[in-house]
């Protein structure tokens, strides 16, 4: 290309430049507009001053370094997990009733009926058995102030008794007394299987309490009586709740460094208290038909135990130690402003320093 071409093209991008500024110029002053900003850096010959603001960068590093390094690990990647346990009952009891004379056998199938939930047992301390059939009586589940009250089935009408209840078609009792057992369940074993997985950090590891040894032991085998004694704040007595009943939450606390061995800490904690503690224990009803006009009621109470699995996995991480520095190297300038401060504050000599916009 001729040497004229670039010429004329830097003449058009000059005047083209000039005619924008003009353009800027006649709204609002162009260098004001496109001002620049620049930092400067003032040298202040004060040896109160250096060492306040060296000893002020020494205090905030050593505690970047000793607190939130060290002593709350910002090293370490954490990770929440719950996890899971497995359960197995063993024992038996025999029990004498204090209502109807009757001797009973409990198999553990009896102690432990019904099997609620997954993991979470149940185990019977006390039954009280009614033999029921079809008819015309009271029925202490239908409280009455008056016969509109009560069931109204035709040729079987219900009726308010003087004592409040409704005399109706219902499950009436056939002895005077139930069958009554008082149900020693101490010698009641259940083993526990914990485990937990960090799926974040460790996916490949599962942490378990059968890790050493597969299958029940005396370190993962826990009696009623042991149980009871480890709840929190206040151990419970065996003979406290087998009349009423109660329900507890078993929690295993696993805490772990995934790249070591781990155990975890078991807590017991008493609920039926803490959730309604104008009606603690725990208690349920069930019945056992025999035919249509027969059947047994079980009035049962016993022990519920809820058990759960959770815990914090944790490993150091080079990722997690430089977001953790780079944040924290941010206080470091708490120091400078400090200094600032102090000089311009403070200072004998702050009366001779002057700020002025060029």
């Amino acid at each position: 290309m001729a040497p004229g071409f670039f010429k004329k093209a830097s003449n058009r991008i000059r005047e083209s430049f000039a005619g924008l500024l003009a353009a800027v110029d006649s709204q609002e002053d162009a260098d004001k507009l496109l001002s620049y900003y620049t930092r400067q850096q003032v040298l202040f010959v004060d040896a109160k001053l250096g060492a306040t603001f060296y000893c002020l960068q020494v205090l905030i590093l050593s505690f970047i370094v000793g607190y939130i390094l060290i002593y709350k690990q910002g090293y370490v990647q954490w990770e929440q997990a719950l996890g899971g346990c497995v359960t197995h009952v063993t024992g038996d009891a025999v029990s004498i009733s204090t209502g109807t004379a009757a001797t009973r056998y409990f198999s553990t199938e009896e102690l432990t009926y019904p099997g609620l939930e997954n993991g979470n047992i149940f185990v019977a301390t006390r039954q009280s058995v009614h033999k029921q059939m079809r008819g015309v009586c009271e029925d202490p589940n239908m409280p009455c102030i008056s016969n509109a009250d009560c069931s109204n089935l035709g040729t079987h009408a219900g009726v308010c008794t003087e004592i409040g209840l409704c005399k109706e078609l219902s499950w009436c009792n056939v002895d005077a007394e139930p069958e009554t057992y008082e149900i020693d369940s101490t010698q009641v074993s259940i083993w526990v299987r914990s485990f937990i997985q960090y799926v974040k950090l460790a996916p490949e590891k599962l942490f378990s309490t059968d890790q050493v040894a597969t299958g029940p032991t005396k370190d993962n085998t826990y009696s009623l009586r042991q149980l009871l004694k480890m709840a929190e704040p206040i151990p419970v007595n065996y003979e406290e709740v087998a009349e009423l009943g109660a329900a507890f939450e078993v929690a295993f606390r696993w805490n772990c460094n995934v790249r070591k061995a781990c155990t975890p800490d078991l807590k017991v904690r008493r609920l039926d208290t803490i959730l309604d503690p104008d009606n603690i224990g725990f208690a349920f009803k069930y019945g056992e038909y025999i035919d249509d006009g027969h059947r047994v009621q079980n009035e049962v109470r016993g022990l519920r135990f809820f058990f759960r699995t959770s815990g914090t996995g944790s490993k150091a991480s080079v990722a997690a130690t430089i977001m953790c520095v780079s944040t924290s190297m941010t206080l470091i300038q708490f120091a400078l402003v400090f200094a600032d401060l102090l000089l311009t504050k403070v200072f004998a000599n702050r009366k001779k320093i002057h700020c002025a916009e060029i």
